[in-house]
């Protein structure tokens, strides 16, 4: 028998069974990275839903009371913070029954020149600590971060003093000068120039820039959202002062605009429509401030929190 013969008659070689496989396992499904179930998604809408009702509650009802009539109630049960025959008329009663344009010229001046001395003092003292090496810096930076936990009416009484020795009582620089720059200013500016790399520096004055250009054309504009926060934030001390002003002004006609409106408290005492209304008039600069830097105060905070 031929070899081709014998392959044509040998049986099949049947394969061997194959292994019974194990029952596949039901797959658990995983929860998607970031992603959150039904209660802590509630959980997360109800704090929301409190944070804003804490915001904006007040927020509303100082609006809802300023529009309100002389017949509407303001307080008491049952109220409501839509007034039924909404009126402009306690705006014009703020400004006629003190001089409140007054008071806001006296905060702009006090709030210009806030800003004014918290950028240049703020920018040249965060410079210096973060880009010249001097003796004592660290100590200096530690002596900041101290008294940073300060309150001011820790130094009231020797602030007085001294603001009287130099003849400024009663007077709008008087009021500037004792907080002219803040610590937390300082602060903001000596990380943004941390942040400049050396080698920025070095190829500037390689090319010939002196300390004064290099300032001015290079690492100022490299820190324009810190800047933008410090103005924010010195716009915002300086609007806000009460105590102070209040101890070292006697004369109405200097007091900035949140002392000033405290005689609408004695004036209009029962009649909290027209105090709601010089209120949300104070909030305005504030709120235009904010709104036209927003963009700029928003880089500088996130330059900082990636940097920092």
């Amino acid at each position: 028998m031929t070899t081709a013969t014998a392959a044509r008659t040998a049986p099949p070689v049947s394969s061997p069974p194959a292994a019974s496989s194990p029952a596949p396992k039901p797959r658990r499904r995983r929860r998607r990275r970031g992603a959150i179930g039904p209660l802590e998604r509630a959980i997360r809408w109800v704090l929301m839903i409190i944070a804003v009702a804490v915001v904006l509650g007040p927020l509303l009802w100082q609006l809802g009371t300023a529009l309100k009539g002389a017949g509407e109630a303001t307080v008491g049960f049952p109220g409501s913070l839509v007034p039924s025959d909404p009126t402009l008329e306690n705006f014009v009663t703020a400004f006629t029954a003190v001089p409140l344009g007054r008071y806001l010229l006296n905060s702009g001046a006090i709030a210009l020149l806030g800003v004014t001395f918290n950028l240049l003092l703020a920018t040249l003292t965060g410079y210096a600590l973060a880009r010249i090496p001097f003796r004592g810096r660290a100590l200096y930076i530690g002596v900041l971060l101290a008294t940073a936990a300060l309150p001011f009416e820790v130094i009231l009484i020797s602030t007085l003093l001294v603001t009287r020795g130099l003849g400024l009582q009663d007077t709008l620089l008087g009021v500037v000068l004792p907080q002219a720059v803040s610590i937390v200013s300082i602060l903001v500016m000596r990380q943004a120039f941390l942040a400049i790399p050396d080698e920025i520096e070095e190829a500037a004055t390689m090319d010939g820039a002196g300390a004064v250009r290099t300032f001015w054309s290079i690492m100022l504009p490299s820190v324009r959202g810190s800047i933008a926060v410090v103005a924010v934030l010195g716009f915002l001390d300086s609007w806000d002062q009460f105590l102070w002003p209040l101890v070292i002004l006697s004369d109405p006609a200097n007091y900035p605009v949140n002392v000033g409106v405290q005689f609408l408290a004695g004036a209009f005492s029962a009649d909290q429509r027209v105090i709601s209304a010089a209120a949300l008039i104070v909030m305005v600069p504030p709120l235009l401030v904010y709104f036209l830097l927003q963009k700029q105060v928003f880089t500088g905070l996130a330059e900082g929190a990636l940097k920092g």
